[in-house]
């Protein structure tokens, strides 16, 4: 990307942040507490996490934070997170949780016509997982699935939009908080300039890039009550 790009994407992603997440007042970790991460390829991948790690060592090294575990796998759906979650979750005992699931359970399904029940099992499973953590006095991060490609028209991106929906019912319903990363992947993407060609913020339209990974780290930071210059200054 030319400079020009490179400026008008940072200064989307800043204001994408910033208007898009439900912050909490003052920082929502304690010292010495775990984050446990649960999701599918995205999460396995570990970009975010790593720079969620980075920002926590650098911006507050004296809460002496253990590295975020990350229980991702690759193709997973709800439906398969439930049966692990007890073993890849519970019995670690984090503090904390980020739960984030449902590209695949839009996008391995596009070939056939939208079914309302498979959205209905999709949230009873991920309810089924929130209220085993919060049984077990785990915190919840729940976390809207990004994007489908970054092309907002797309199928799975008009799909996408009732399961973000749904997550945020739960995240009400359950008071869980709540990282909307697909409204700041929307707004970046939807601010993109008009003569950039590519991807700008994932791999594939679907898996992370650099840039994709930061957001989704700030996007959850800033739900746990990290400013964003804190998290700005530890990129550097």
């Amino acid at each position: 990307m030319r400079i020009g790009m490179v400026v008008s994407l940072s200064v989307a992603i800043s204001v994408a942040v910033a208007v898009s997440t439900v912050c909490a007042e003052g920082l929502e970790i304690k010292a010495g507490e775990q984050i446990v991460a649960i999701g599918d390829s995205i999460t396995a991948a570990g970009g975010y996490l790593r720079d969620m790690d980075t920002v926590f060592a650098k911006q507050y090294p004296e809460l002496k934070l253990p590295r975020i575990i990350n229980t991702g796998i690759g193709g997973q759906k709800a439906e398969n997170l439930v049966p692990r979650f007890e073993r890849d979750v519970i019995k670690r005992k984090p503090a904390i949780v980020t739960i984030d699931i449902g590209i695949n359970d839009v996008w391995h399904r596009q070939n056939a016509p939208h079914d309302p029940n498979v959205l209905k099992a999709y949230k009873e499973n991920v309810t089924k997982m929130v209220d085993a953590a919060q049984a077990a006095g785990i915190r919840v991060v729940l976390c809207t699935p990004t994007v489908i490609t970054e092309d907002l028209n797309s199928e799975g991106n008009k799909r996408l939009v009732m399961y973000c929906d749904a997550i945020k019912q739960i995240a009400v319903e359950k008071k869980c908080m709540l990282a909307d990363l697909h409204e700041i992947f929307v707004k970046v993407i939807g601010g993109k300039p008009a003569d950039q060609k590519g991807n700008a913020i994932t791999s594939d339209g679907v898996h992370m890039n650099g840039p994709g990974d930061w957001l989704m780290a700030q996007g959850i930071l800033n739900t746990l009550g990290v400013p964003q210059d804190k998290i700005e200054a530890a990129k550097k």
